[in-house]
């Protein structure tokens, strides 16, 4: 693993700053962690605290997840140009559905389904309102016990 480049480092930090962003994460509980790989760089740690999630450059001690991102996913994520948090949420999973690897965004769940909701994971969904909500309907997942199922086969 090569240390994160500076570019990297700063469109991921500068897309987590964001107003839509921080208000996409602000179910999150403070304390949370959370891994993110940028291809072929090493981990960094996504982390809440007095309310506002950032960055660090470090691995998490215990993340509640690991996601596994493209440097051309970070890019991308990088280029928008909106503060919706329905509109950042589709570009999101666009991302977890590409079959491109240099944009592909993997994740992988390490909490169970209580932890889910009492660390805020599952509220952050219902913040994408309609935006978010006709995405996941045309990709098949018209209610919530599919997107629990969808969910459970993240865990490993």
């Amino acid at each position: 693993m090569t240390e994160l480049k500076a570019n990297e480092l700063e469109l991921i930090k500068n897309f987590f700053a964001k107003e839509g962003s921080q208000k996409g994460t602000k179910p999150l509980k403070n304390g949370i962690e959370i891994c993110i790989h940028i291809a072929g760089c090493s981990p960094i740690t996504l982390t809440k605290n007095s309310g506002v999630v950032s960055l660090k450059e470090e691995p998490p001690k215990s993340p509640d997840m690991t996601f596994w991102i493209g440097k051309k996913g970070v890019h991308e994520l990088a280029a928008l140009q909106t503060e919706d948090v329905g509109e950042i949420g589709v570009a999101i999973m666009k991302l977890m559905i590409s079959q491109d690897p240099e944009v592909q965004l993997r994740s992988k769940v390490h909490i169970g389904t209580l932890q889910l909701i009492t660390h805020g994971y599952l509220g952050v969904i219902p913040l994408g309102g309609s935006t978010v909500m006709k995405f996941l309907t045309s990709k098949g997942f018209s209610n919530i016990g599919k997107i629990k199922e969808a969910i459970s086969q993240l865990r490993g």
